[in-house]
Protein backbone atom coordinates (compact mmCIF):
# COMPACT_ATOMS: atom_id res chain seq x y z
CA UNK A 1 0.00 0.00 0.00
CA UNK A 2 2.97 2.40 0.73
CA UNK A 3 5.63 1.20 -1.75
CA UNK A 4 5.25 4.14 -3.73
CA UNK A 5 5.91 5.87 -0.54
CA UNK A 6 8.87 4.34 0.30
CA UNK A 7 10.33 3.95 -3.39
CA UNK A 8 10.05 8.20 -3.28
CA UNK A 9 12.41 8.11 -0.46
CA UNK A 10 16.41 8.13 -0.41
CA UNK A 11 17.58 4.74 -0.57
CA UNK A 12 21.21 5.48 0.42
CA UNK A 13 19.41 6.28 3.78
CA UNK A 14 19.19 3.28 5.95
CA UNK A 15 17.84 2.95 9.42
CA UNK A 16 19.78 1.22 12.36
CA UNK A 17 18.01 -1.71 13.47
CA UNK A 18 17.88 -1.15 17.54
CA UNK A 19 18.57 -4.09 19.93
CA UNK A 20 16.32 -4.95 22.78
CA UNK A 21 17.06 -6.41 26.12
CA UNK A 22 14.66 -7.98 28.26
CA UNK A 23 14.04 -9.37 31.30
CA UNK A 24 10.67 -11.19 32.96
CA UNK A 25 9.98 -9.94 36.54
CA UNK A 26 7.70 -11.08 40.00
CA UNK A 27 5.90 -8.39 41.64
CA UNK A 28 7.39 -6.60 43.47
CA UNK A 29 7.71 -2.67 45.10
CA UNK A 30 9.28 -1.15 41.73
CA UNK A 31 6.71 -2.92 39.65
CA UNK A 32 3.14 -1.95 41.34
CA UNK A 33 0.01 -4.17 40.24
CA UNK A 34 -3.23 -2.55 39.39
CA UNK A 35 -5.84 -3.00 42.64
CA UNK A 36 -8.05 -6.30 42.66
CA UNK A 37 -5.31 -8.05 40.18
CA UNK A 38 -4.62 -11.67 40.97
CA UNK A 39 -0.97 -12.64 41.28
CA UNK A 40 -0.07 -16.25 41.18
CA UNK A 41 3.46 -17.10 42.87
CA UNK A 42 6.35 -17.71 40.95
CA UNK A 43 4.38 -16.08 38.04
CA UNK A 44 6.34 -12.76 36.18
CA UNK A 45 3.85 -9.60 36.44
CA UNK A 46 5.89 -7.43 34.53
CA UNK A 47 9.11 -7.25 31.81
CA UNK A 48 11.81 -4.38 31.58
CA UNK A 49 13.11 -3.43 28.77
CA UNK A 50 15.94 -1.05 27.16
CA UNK A 51 17.06 -0.16 23.64
CA UNK A 52 20.83 0.71 22.41
CA UNK A 53 21.44 3.93 23.18
CA UNK A 54 18.85 4.65 25.43
CA UNK A 55 19.12 6.16 28.81
CA UNK A 56 15.37 5.04 29.76
CA UNK A 57 15.10 1.70 31.23
CA UNK A 58 11.22 0.84 30.64
CA UNK A 59 8.54 -1.55 32.78
CA UNK A 60 5.70 -2.75 31.36
CA UNK A 61 2.75 -4.88 33.11
CA UNK A 62 1.86 -8.32 31.73
CA UNK A 63 -1.37 -8.47 33.71
CA UNK A 64 -3.33 -5.88 31.84
CA UNK A 65 -7.41 -6.82 31.44
CA UNK A 66 -8.83 -7.94 28.76
CA UNK A 67 -11.57 -4.88 29.41
CA UNK A 68 -8.69 -2.00 29.14
CA UNK A 69 -8.10 -0.28 25.21
CA UNK A 70 -4.99 -1.72 24.02
CA UNK A 71 -2.83 1.19 22.39
CA UNK A 72 -1.52 0.17 19.04
CA UNK A 73 2.18 2.04 20.63
CA UNK A 74 2.13 0.65 23.78
CA UNK A 75 3.64 3.29 26.72
CA UNK A 76 5.56 1.60 29.16
CA UNK A 77 3.67 1.99 32.76
CA UNK A 78 7.12 3.00 34.46
CA UNK A 79 10.43 4.49 33.13
CA UNK A 80 13.54 4.90 34.94
CA UNK A 81 15.94 7.54 33.34
CA UNK A 82 19.48 7.32 33.92
CA UNK A 83 22.49 9.53 33.53
CA UNK A 84 24.30 7.52 30.72
CA UNK A 85 22.82 5.26 27.71
CA UNK A 86 22.30 1.35 29.14
CA UNK A 87 24.79 -1.07 28.31
CA UNK A 88 23.51 -4.20 29.54
CA UNK A 89 21.17 -5.20 32.34
CA UNK A 90 20.97 -8.75 34.38
CA UNK A 91 18.57 -10.15 36.83
CA UNK A 92 19.47 -12.79 39.71
CA UNK A 93 18.32 -16.20 39.94
CA UNK A 94 15.80 -15.30 42.19
CA UNK A 95 14.20 -12.19 40.34
CA UNK A 96 15.11 -10.05 43.57
CA UNK A 97 18.05 -8.00 42.53
CA UNK A 98 18.11 -5.99 39.50
CA UNK A 99 21.75 -4.77 37.80
CA UNK A 100 22.34 -1.90 35.47
CA UNK A 101 25.96 -0.66 33.59
CA UNK A 102 25.92 2.27 32.08
CA UNK A 103 28.28 3.94 29.34
CA UNK A 104 29.92 5.96 32.32
CA UNK A 105 31.48 2.32 33.55
CA UNK A 106 28.55 2.84 36.50
CA UNK A 107 26.96 -0.16 38.11
CA UNK A 108 23.66 -0.13 40.22
CA UNK A 109 22.12 -2.72 41.84
CA UNK A 110 18.69 -2.42 42.92
CA UNK A 111 16.63 -4.37 45.36
CA UNK A 112 13.11 -5.06 43.41
CA UNK A 113 11.59 -6.65 46.75
CA UNK A 114 12.33 -3.43 49.02
CA UNK A 115 12.09 -1.01 46.20
CA UNK A 116 15.84 0.81 46.73
CA UNK A 117 19.26 0.91 45.32
CA UNK A 118 21.73 -1.93 47.27
CA UNK A 119 24.92 -0.78 45.90
CA UNK A 120 26.22 2.04 43.33
CA UNK A 121 29.85 0.80 41.74
CA UNK A 122 31.55 2.53 38.92
CA UNK A 123 35.31 0.99 37.43
CA UNK A 124 37.58 3.50 37.93
CA UNK A 125 39.77 2.24 34.95
CA UNK A 126 37.70 4.10 32.27
CA UNK A 127 36.64 0.37 30.75
CA UNK A 128 33.63 0.20 28.94
CA UNK A 129 31.23 -2.59 30.62
CA UNK A 130 30.46 -5.38 28.07
CA UNK A 131 28.45 -7.70 30.05
CA UNK A 132 27.38 -8.35 33.69
CA UNK A 133 26.01 -11.81 35.60
CA UNK A 134 24.69 -12.45 38.81
CA UNK A 135 26.81 -15.61 40.65
CA UNK A 136 26.73 -17.15 44.05
CA UNK A 137 29.41 -18.20 46.24
CA UNK A 138 30.20 -20.77 48.93
CA UNK A 139 31.35 -18.09 51.31
CA UNK A 140 28.20 -15.71 51.31
CA UNK A 141 24.46 -16.35 52.06
CA UNK A 142 21.97 -17.37 49.54
CA UNK A 143 20.22 -13.96 47.89
CA UNK A 144 16.91 -16.32 47.59
CA UNK A 145 14.14 -15.72 49.97
CA UNK A 146 14.90 -16.61 53.60
CA UNK A 147 12.89 -19.77 55.24
CA UNK A 148 9.96 -18.74 57.09
CA UNK A 149 10.05 -18.40 60.58
CA UNK A 150 13.65 -17.42 60.57
CA UNK A 151 15.91 -14.08 60.37
CA UNK A 152 16.43 -13.02 57.03
CA UNK A 153 20.04 -13.44 56.22
CA UNK A 154 22.12 -10.31 55.28
CA UNK A 155 23.38 -10.96 51.64
CA UNK A 156 25.83 -10.21 49.54
CA UNK A 157 25.09 -9.47 46.14
CA UNK A 158 27.71 -10.82 43.75
CA UNK A 159 28.39 -9.44 40.42
CA UNK A 160 30.73 -10.47 37.69
CA UNK A 161 31.36 -7.82 35.18
CA UNK A 162 33.32 -8.33 31.60
CA UNK A 163 34.87 -5.09 29.87
CA UNK A 164 35.51 -5.14 26.45
CA UNK A 165 38.84 -5.13 26.55
CA UNK A 166 38.36 -8.45 28.12
CA UNK A 167 39.49 -7.34 31.79
CA UNK A 168 37.24 -9.28 34.17
CA UNK A 169 35.87 -7.77 37.77
CA UNK A 170 33.99 -9.30 40.84
CA UNK A 171 31.37 -6.87 42.59
CA UNK A 172 30.54 -7.45 45.93
CA UNK A 173 27.65 -5.62 47.41
CA UNK A 174 27.27 -6.41 50.91
CA UNK A 175 23.87 -4.55 52.71
CA UNK A 176 24.57 -2.09 54.80
CA UNK A 177 28.09 -1.99 53.83
CA UNK A 178 30.33 -0.47 50.94
CA UNK A 179 30.91 -2.67 47.51
CA UNK A 180 34.24 -3.55 46.93
CA UNK A 181 35.65 -4.38 43.74
CA UNK A 182 37.77 -7.30 42.69
CA UNK A 183 39.87 -7.58 39.56
CA UNK A 184 40.17 -11.45 38.54
CA UNK A 185 41.75 -10.85 35.19
CA UNK A 186 43.31 -8.12 33.58
CA UNK A 187 43.75 -7.26 29.86
CA UNK A 188 46.27 -9.66 28.13
CA UNK A 189 48.65 -9.13 26.63
CA UNK A 190 48.30 -11.95 23.76
CA UNK A 191 45.08 -11.07 21.71
CA UNK A 192 44.14 -14.78 21.37
CA UNK A 193 43.78 -15.19 24.58
CA UNK A 194 40.64 -11.98 25.07
CA UNK A 195 37.69 -13.08 25.97
CA UNK A 196 34.44 -13.53 24.66
CA UNK A 197 32.32 -14.47 26.76
CA UNK A 198 31.24 -15.38 30.78
CA UNK A 199 28.87 -17.81 32.01
CA UNK A 200 28.04 -18.31 35.87
CA UNK A 201 27.50 -21.82 36.44
CA UNK A 202 24.48 -22.07 38.89
CA UNK A 203 25.31 -25.89 40.17
CA UNK A 204 28.47 -24.66 41.68
CA UNK A 205 29.03 -21.75 43.63
CA UNK A 206 31.60 -19.03 42.34
CA UNK A 207 32.63 -20.80 39.06
CA UNK A 208 32.25 -19.04 35.67
CA UNK A 209 32.69 -20.72 32.21
CA UNK A 210 35.27 -18.67 30.42
CA UNK A 211 35.50 -18.84 26.67
CA UNK A 212 38.61 -17.44 24.91
CA UNK A 213 39.40 -15.86 21.39
CA UNK A 214 41.94 -18.99 20.41
CA UNK A 215 38.90 -21.35 21.44
CA UNK A 216 39.99 -22.07 25.32
CA UNK A 217 37.35 -23.26 27.44
CA UNK A 218 37.64 -22.82 30.84
CA UNK A 219 36.26 -23.04 34.27
CA UNK A 220 37.34 -20.26 36.57
CA UNK A 221 37.01 -19.95 40.42
CA UNK A 222 36.40 -16.42 41.49
CA UNK A 223 36.87 -17.07 44.97
CA UNK A 224 40.78 -18.01 44.35
CA UNK A 225 40.75 -16.37 40.77
CA UNK A 226 42.18 -19.35 39.34
CA UNK A 227 41.17 -21.59 36.59
CA UNK A 228 40.31 -24.99 37.71
CA UNK A 229 39.61 -27.16 34.61
CA UNK A 230 39.64 -26.88 30.91
CA UNK A 231 37.29 -28.35 28.42
CA UNK A 232 39.13 -29.56 25.60
CA UNK A 233 37.06 -31.11 21.89
CA UNK A 234 38.75 -33.37 19.76
CA UNK A 235 41.97 -31.83 17.42
CA UNK A 236 39.33 -32.37 14.37
CA UNK A 237 37.01 -29.69 15.36
CA UNK A 238 37.09 -26.36 17.03
CA UNK A 239 34.85 -24.01 18.79
CA UNK A 240 32.18 -22.87 16.57
CA UNK A 241 32.46 -18.54 16.27
CA UNK A 242 35.02 -18.42 19.42
CA UNK A 243 34.61 -14.36 19.56
CA UNK A 244 30.85 -15.47 19.76
CA UNK A 245 30.79 -19.12 20.64
CA UNK A 246 27.08 -21.36 20.58
CA UNK A 247 26.83 -22.80 23.59
CA UNK A 248 24.22 -23.96 27.03
CA UNK A 249 24.55 -24.87 30.32
CA UNK A 250 22.37 -27.16 32.31
CA UNK A 251 22.26 -26.07 35.89
CA UNK A 252 20.08 -29.07 36.57
CA UNK A 253 21.99 -31.60 35.01
CA UNK A 254 24.98 -30.21 35.38
CA UNK A 255 25.88 -30.39 31.64
CA UNK A 256 27.98 -28.19 29.30
CA UNK A 257 26.43 -28.53 25.25
CA UNK A 258 28.85 -27.12 23.00
CA UNK A 259 28.71 -26.19 19.51
CA UNK A 260 32.21 -27.32 17.68
CA UNK A 261 32.50 -26.86 13.50
CA UNK A 262 34.91 -29.62 11.93
CA UNK A 263 38.18 -28.64 10.61
CA UNK A 264 37.88 -28.01 6.39
CA UNK A 265 40.45 -27.90 4.07
CA UNK A 266 40.99 -24.56 2.50
CA UNK A 267 39.01 -25.82 -0.91
CA UNK A 268 36.27 -27.67 0.98
CA UNK A 269 33.19 -25.46 1.42
CA UNK A 270 30.89 -27.98 3.49
CA UNK A 271 30.95 -27.26 7.15
CA UNK A 272 29.90 -30.06 9.60
CA UNK A 273 29.30 -29.15 13.16
CA UNK A 274 28.82 -31.73 16.16
CA UNK A 275 27.63 -30.80 19.53
CA UNK A 276 29.67 -32.01 22.23
CA UNK A 277 28.50 -33.14 26.10
CA UNK A 278 30.54 -32.35 28.51
CA UNK A 279 29.27 -33.81 32.07
CA UNK A 280 30.02 -31.97 34.96
CA UNK A 281 29.30 -34.95 37.19
CA UNK A 282 32.68 -36.62 35.25
CA UNK A 283 34.72 -34.32 37.14
CA UNK A 284 35.90 -33.95 40.55
CA UNK A 285 33.67 -30.34 41.18
CA UNK A 286 32.62 -31.09 44.05
CA UNK A 287 36.11 -30.84 45.77
CA UNK A 288 36.70 -27.41 43.99
CA UNK A 289 33.61 -25.86 44.60
CA UNK A 290 31.51 -27.33 47.36
CA UNK A 291 28.06 -27.47 47.07
CA UNK A 292 25.82 -25.47 49.58
CA UNK A 293 23.00 -27.31 51.22
CA UNK A 294 19.64 -26.93 49.44
CA UNK A 295 17.21 -25.22 51.56
CA UNK A 296 13.66 -25.69 51.49
CA UNK A 297 13.17 -21.81 50.35
CA UNK A 298 9.56 -20.23 50.37
CA UNK A 299 8.65 -17.52 47.65
CA UNK A 300 7.67 -14.41 49.18
CA UNK A 301 4.45 -14.58 47.56
CA UNK A 302 3.17 -17.22 49.99
CA UNK A 303 4.87 -15.75 52.60
CA UNK A 304 2.54 -14.20 55.45
CA UNK A 305 1.45 -10.41 56.14
CA UNK A 306 3.82 -11.03 59.60
CA UNK A 307 6.53 -12.75 58.02
CA UNK A 308 7.14 -10.34 55.58
CA UNK A 309 6.69 -7.83 57.45
CA UNK A 310 9.54 -9.13 59.92
CA UNK A 311 11.54 -9.42 56.88
CA UNK A 312 10.94 -5.51 55.42
CA UNK A 313 12.05 -4.40 58.82
CA UNK A 314 14.90 -6.01 59.41
CA UNK A 315 16.78 -5.21 55.99
CA UNK A 316 15.65 -1.45 56.71
CA UNK A 317 17.25 -1.82 59.97
CA UNK A 318 20.15 -3.30 58.70
CA UNK A 319 20.25 -0.34 55.95
CA UNK A 320 19.62 2.50 58.35
CA UNK A 321 23.14 1.34 60.69
CA UNK A 322 24.95 1.35 57.47
CA UNK A 323 24.02 4.84 56.38
CA UNK A 324 24.75 5.83 60.28
CA UNK A 325 28.17 4.63 59.45
CA UNK A 326 27.97 7.33 56.51
CA UNK A 327 26.39 9.87 57.81
CA UNK A 328 29.58 11.80 59.29
CA UNK A 329 31.38 11.53 55.89
CA UNK A 330 28.64 13.39 53.93
CA UNK A 331 27.93 15.67 56.36
CA UNK A 332 31.06 16.89 55.96
CA UNK A 333 31.36 16.52 52.40
CA UNK A 334 27.42 19.14 52.85
CA UNK A 335 29.40 21.36 54.61
CA UNK A 336 32.63 21.75 52.50
CA UNK A 337 30.08 22.46 49.72
CA UNK A 338 28.12 24.38 51.44
CA UNK A 339 31.21 27.01 52.52
CA UNK A 340 32.15 26.88 48.75
CA UNK A 341 28.39 27.82 47.70
CA UNK A 342 28.71 31.18 50.03
CA UNK A 343 32.34 31.76 48.87
CA UNK A 344 31.34 32.05 45.93
CA UNK A 345 27.84 34.12 46.76
CA UNK A 346 30.78 36.54 48.42
CA UNK A 347 33.02 36.44 45.21
CA UNK A 348 30.07 37.99 43.09
CA UNK A 349 28.52 40.21 45.79
CA UNK A 350 32.05 41.82 45.54
CA UNK A 351 32.43 42.58 41.66
CA UNK A 352 29.19 43.63 41.69
CA UNK A 353 29.35 47.60 41.21
CA UNK A 354 27.03 49.91 43.23
CA UNK A 355 24.37 51.71 41.01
Amino acid sequence: MYREYLEAEDESTEEMARHATFHFLLPSQILQVQPGMKLQPDIPAGISVHWDGSHNLCFYLLNHSLKEKVDSDLNPDVVWPCAAPIVCSAVSSCSRYLALACEDATITIWDKQLGYPLSVTTILEERLIRSIHFLRSSAVASDETPRPGTDPACPIVQLLVLCTDSALYLVKAPRAEKSSITLLADRPQDPNLAVSAVVPVLAFPSAVLVFSWNGKVSLMNTDTSQIVYCFIIPPSHAVASPWQPVFTVDSVNWYLLLRGDKQQQADALASHSTIFLFDFNSYPLKEAFPKEPDLPLKSSQNLTWFERCNIFLHDRQQSLLGLREQLPEFWTRLQTQAAAMDEEREKKKGQKKPQ
